[in-house]
């Protein structure tokens, strides 16, 4: 069977599983068919699957979980005019009511940066805003920017009254969700399909997923992609009512006089990370992978895996800047060994 393989761009979807909408084929009433969506959103591509036997309610429950996207994406991003805009441009101002989810979104990230000890922290925008990864051409800010940027960065500093719904950050301070919002907008389309009464699908938004139920009656088929040579697998799954999630170096960065600058930050030093290439999270929540692949990026491997280990129900797989692949005790059967070249031995 054909296997899904995550890479930092897409999940290539087998080929049985991309059901033209338009496909002149019109299957048995009793017959499981597979409907797709894809399109852009939160600066990446996504891709829906649900599997059926009603075409018109499968393509109104992808319909509807797109538009679930788009609307987590309106509430979170701060590249434009949103909730989340405005409380950065009110940075010193007070306390600023937040809707709801937003609200609860900067306290639940909090709390990882709590959890990995500064390595998550929302607040790394603060010396984000020095790093533009398309500029060209290519520049790296001085130290002197680094060290002044950083007085802005420190989680502990956001103060969030969650009965009232407010936030208050210090002037200065900006803050940034692009290592948590898109794991929740996968969550947040994953119950909107079940709300439609959808019992196997895929939701994948950059190769990040959440996964329900099974295909054709088995686990679906995940294959991790080697983050040097994507054509070799890491590391091969077998999924069912999950979410994996994988961060690394390879999704924004610029080379400088040799050296490949990422965007993936340590909000400690203002520079990008040096823990891993590449970490992929599998939990039962997307927004959780999500913040703890990223800071595993920034803790590495073996302070990285110490932390999962002490998690229930997660598990993960990180490379080290020195190739090497290693894996939390519940996904070590499923790693593919690759030698240095990233083929399998």
């Amino acid at each position: 069977m054909s296997r899904l393989i995550l890479t930092a761009v897409l999940i290539l979807v087998p080929a049985s599983m991309a059901v033209a909408q338009n496909s002149a084929a019109k299957p048995a009433a009793t017959e499981a068919l597979e409907r797709t969506v894809k399109g852009g959103v939160m600066g990446t591509e996504y891709r829906l699957a649900a599997i059926g036997t009603d075409p018109a309610k499968l393509d109104a429950a992808l319909a509807a979980a797109v538009k679930e996207l788009q609307r987590v994406e309106d509430l979170m991003t701060d590249w434009r005019a949103s909730p989340l805009s405005t409380l950065n441009d009110n940075a010193g101002k007070g306390p600023q009511v937040l809707p709801l989810e937003l609200a609860a979104m900067i306290g639940r990230g909090q709390a990882v940066g709590e959890l990995t000890g500064g390595a998550f922290d929302i607040s790394f925008a603060g010396v984000g805003k020095l790093w533009h990864f398309k500029r060209k051409p290519a520049r790296v800010p001085t130290a002197e920017q680094v060290k002044a940027a950083l007085v802005y960065v420190d989680y502990r500093r956001i103060e969030i009254v969650p009965a009232k719904l407010t936030v208050a950050l210090p002037a200065g301070f900006r803050l940034g969700l692009g290592g948590i919002a898109k794991g929740y907008g996968i969550d947040a389309a994953m119950k909107v399909l079940m709300q439609h009464n959808i019992r196997n699908a895929v939701v994948n938004v950059g190769g990040d997923m959440s996964i329900l139920g099974k295909k054709q009656g088995k686990p679906w088929p995940i294959g991790i992609a080697h983050p040097r040579h994507k054509e070799h697998a890491l590391a091969e799954l077998n999924l069912s009512n999950v979410c994996v999630v994988t961060s690394g170096d390879y999704e924004r960065f610029f080379e400088l006089d040799g050296v490949r600058y990422h965007h993936i930050l340590d909000p400690r030093t203002g520079y990008p990370s040096k823990g891993c290439i590449t970490a992929t999270v599998v939990a039962s929540h997307a927004e959780y992978a999500d913040a703890l692949a990223t800071a595993l990026c920034v803790m590495g491997p073996e302070k990285g895996l110490a932390l999962i280990e002490s998690l229930p129900r997660v598990e993960a797989i990180v490379v080290g800047l020195d190739g090497k692949a290693a894996a939390s005790k519940g996904l070590r059967s499923s790693l593919v060994v690759p030698s240095e070249s990233g083929k399998k031995k």
